[in-house]
């Protein structure tokens, strides 16, 4: 059973972990679409690359701009793990056993 105080703030906690995680695929969103429209700009820039290559600069372009944006991903990422550890813990102590509620 899950006590009164300590749902409130796993669920704050929750909530904290969606928020960044949403944060996180909105930026992961940006990198592949932005990598998208440099790699195609480049491929009517350069029609030498017609066939082969499309995918590939995409992948690099997609790495490059990854690398440009590494410390605002790993703050999220690193933000996702410490949410994950307050939540576990959290659950944890719910599944404690604890004094009865007078009721």
């Amino acid at each position: 059973m899950i006590g009164v105080l300590l749902s409130k703030p796993l669920a704050k906690a929750i909530r904290a972990r969606r928020e960044t995680q949403r944060h996180l695929d909105c930026l992961t969103r940006q990198i592949a679409a932005r990598a998208g429209r440099q790699a195609i700009m480049a491929k009517v820039r350069s029609r030498a690359r017609r066939r082969s290559g499309h995918r590939l600069y995409h992948q690099e372009l997609a790495d490059r701009l990854t690398f440009e944006r590494w410390r605002e991903l790993d703050a999220l990422m690193w933000r996702l793990r410490v949410q994950e550890q307050i939540i576990d813990e959290y659950k944890r102590s719910d599944d404690a056993p604890g004094l009865p509620i007078a009721g």
